[in-house]
């Protein structure tokens, strides 16, 4: 299990996942969204390629955090979102929660998870549907791909 929360003193929104079958080419995992006490947990399981799911860790390793970009495995369920926090991306000037680069301490990552709900109601897939957004750091990054990596090395089904 690996928690990725908000970066905050006091976090209130996180995203989980638990490993539950590893095998020779696959990963299925449970993802649950919290989002503080105002709204029930969300949560599904999805299954993908053990590779995919490798290549998913290692792109969000790799975040610039002044470009815009989106991380998905070949296999429908999850779609990851990454949204710069500043720098001359968002047009015009200083967009809406955008920050000077200079002005920055430690940089920040806004990412958007995003649970693909159409592949669970019509059987086909689309990057829409239930999302949580988090602003972490890349230390958090870090621990919770570093974490979810030794977990699936280290399966053992019960």
């Amino acid at each position: 299990m690996a928690i990725l929360k908000e970066y905050s003193s006091n976090p209130g929104c996180e995203v989980e996942l638990t490993i539950t079958l590893v095998n020779e080419g696959s990963v299925r995992f449970r993802i649950d969204f919290r989002f503080g006490t105002a709204f029930p947990t969300i949560h599904t399981e999805i299954l993908c390629i053990k590779r995919d799911f490798f290549q998913l860790l290692e792109d969000l390793k790799q975040l610039d955090h002044t470009h815009l970009s989106m991380i998905e495995p070949h296999d429908p369920g999850l779609c990851i979102y990454h949204i710069p926090r500043y720098g001359p991306y968002f047009v015009p000037g200083r967009g809406i929660l955008q920050f000077p680069e200079e002005e920055v301490e430690e940089p920040l990552y806004k990412l958007m998870f995003v649970l693909d709900a159409y592949e669970r109601n019509n059987l086909g897939s689309r990057e829409c549907g239930p999302a949580l957004c988090l602003t972490v750091s890349l230390d958090q990054i870090y621990v919770f791909v570093n974490l979810l990596r030794a977990e699936v090395m280290n399966f053992h089904g019960s």
